[in-house]
């Protein structure tokens, strides 16, 4: 099975915030056992940094780096051409950084693990 974090799913199972959703939190952790593939979107490696460096939530992004480096099954998914070509048919009801997430999630047929209700109300997610 593929799944796909936004943002806050991501920061909170690296920071172990008990705000992160028991579904959510097990599948994550099975996935560092090897059983599920996770892709993390480059557009919510920008928004971790731009939480750290805000200090919304207190961590160095260099440690999420690290702690991703280390995860075999944790994938970073690039913005390419043929993403953002799928974007624009989306339209712009949805904030950007959500369209894309929800585009990539949909392109790699992949359940969205997050809490976001505007992303639950349009694709299937998990929290």
């Amino acid at each position: 099975m593929r799944y796909l974090v936004d943002t806050h799913t991501l920061v909170w199972f690296f920071t172990k915030d008990p705000k992160l959703g028991t579904r959510a939190k097990k599948i994550l952790l099975e996935a560092e056992k090897g059983k599920y593939q996770i892709f993390i979107p480059t557009i919510v490696l920008l928004e971790a940094i731009d939480i750290a460096q805000k200090k919304k939530i207190s961590f160095k992004i260099e440690d999420l780096f690290g702690f991703i480096e280390t995860r075999d099954n944790f994938q970073i998914i690039d913005l390419d051409f043929a993403l953002i070509k799928e974007i624009v048919k989306i339209g712009k009801k949805l904030e950007l950084h959500d369209r894309v997430i929800l585009t990539t999630a949909k392109f790699f047929q992949a359940t969205i693990l997050t809490r976001d209700s505007v992303l639950k109300s349009l694709v299937s997610t998990i929290w």
